[in-house]
């Protein structure tokens, strides 16, 4: 930029003095002299001229992080997930299915079945080992209060979980509640069986 104006300013000075030798080729010496006025104040009113810059927000989202057990509440109602307005995926998020016994499957009185869960994980965080299926409510048919998923699971990773029920003796229709819980309790997803008894 500076050579620029320091080429423009002796382009300028040897007009000026062509035009003492040369009068007839820039016509009246005082309008040469207010042209090169002019032109030196353009000169000084562009390097004055400050560029704003731009201050960039980041561009990096932070993920939700786990909640910690210190502040999950005791109460029955603790929320399972936090809703996050970015749409960005759930440190502890899953997905279930099962084609073992499906809803209202008639059962004898007292038969032994068993009943599986398949989970997959749809977080960002690895389930740990002692993750487990926990019994929340309802019919509990014989099922353990809890069951360890035993492996680790990454996430877009899947597991099956296998309970072994039995039904009631008396007949009628039948719910059990179990969730899959975190190492720290933290509620992840509810499942749930429930069969017909004869």
């Amino acid at each position: 930029m500076k050579k620029k104006n320091v080429l423009i300013v002796l382009l300028v000075m040897g007009a000026m003095l062509s035009a003492c030798n040369f009068p007839l080729a820039f016509g009246d010496p005082e309008e040469v002299d207010n042209a090169v006025a002019e032109t030196l104040a353009a000169i000084e009113a562009e390097e004055e001229v400050v560029v704003p810059t731009l201050a960039l927000a980041p561009t990096s989202t932070p993920m939700p992080t786990e909640v910690p057990a210190a502040q999950v509440t005791e109460a029955a109602d603790v929320v399972t997930e936090v809703v996050d307005a970015t749409d960005v995926p759930l440190c502890l998020s899953a997905t279930a299915y099962d084609l073992t016994v499906p809803d209202n499957t008639k059962i004898a009185a007292g038969a032994k079945f068993d009943k599986a869960w398949t989970f997959k994980n749809v977080g960002y965080c690895t389930w740990d080992s002692d993750y487990k299926l926990v019994f929340e409510s309802g019919d509990q048919m014989s099922g353990p209060d809890s069951k360890e998923i035993g492996v680790a699971v990454d996430p877009n990773e899947e597991v099956s979980v296998n309970l072994v029920l039995y039904a009631p003796a008396a007949a009628g229709t039948y719910r059990g509640y179990w969730t899959l819980q975190s190492d720290n309790n933290i509620d992840i997803g509810p499942v749930w069986v429930q069969i017909i008894v004869e």
